[in-house]
């Protein structure tokens, strides 16, 4: 990120190689809308660029910065939607082959939770992060970020009929 700083557009490009199909998923199982997935990714690409400037290594690592600008775009985007709707058609479900039913359930049962703790989840189960990084990325303490990462698991047994 200290070249793409510096202008390496080489750079940049191996940065967006490196975490494009994490980043798109990210968005992806946010959304739940493969249209609205790729104007996400686009738009956190784009604010990476124009945030290049801003990068300082010592905030933490590239990984959380970036999965931060997504989870900002994100929010921006519910934000401006919550005031002026897009008629976006049906809802999208993914084809599951008649072998995945149980991914199609994992996948209703994360569209179920609250976004706070959907987002938590999705950065430490898809992603790996730590709570360390999850809370750099959502702009929440570590202990925030370990309790809401708990409660979705939690509420995810109970939607997907395991128990407590």
């Amino acid at each position: 990120m200290d070249a793409v700083r510096d202008g390496s557009e080489p750079a940049y490009i191996t940065l967006f190689e490196r975490h494009r199909a994490a980043l798109y998923g990210y968005a992806l199982r946010m959304t739940r809308q493969p249209e609205v997935a790729d104007d996400v990714f686009q738009e956190t690409f784009l604010r990476v660029h124009r945030a290049r400037a801003t990068w300082a290594a010592h905030h933490g690592s590239f990984k959380s910065w970036l999965f931060r600008i997504c989870t900002n775009t994100l929010r921006d985007r519910a934000r401006l939607n919550a005031r002026r709707p897009e008629v976006l058609g049906d809802t999208w479900e993914p084809y599951v082959h008649p072998g995945h039913a149980d991914r199609l359930s994992l996948e209703r049962a994360l569209a179920q939770l609250p976004e706070h703790l959907r987002d938590a989840f999705l950065l430490a189960a898809m992603q790996g992060m730590d709570h360390n990084e999850i809370a750099e990325a959502l702009d929440i303490s570590p202990d925030n970020a370990r309790a809401r990462v708990s409660r979705a698991r939690g509420r995810l047994r109970e939607l997907l009929g395991e128990g407590a």
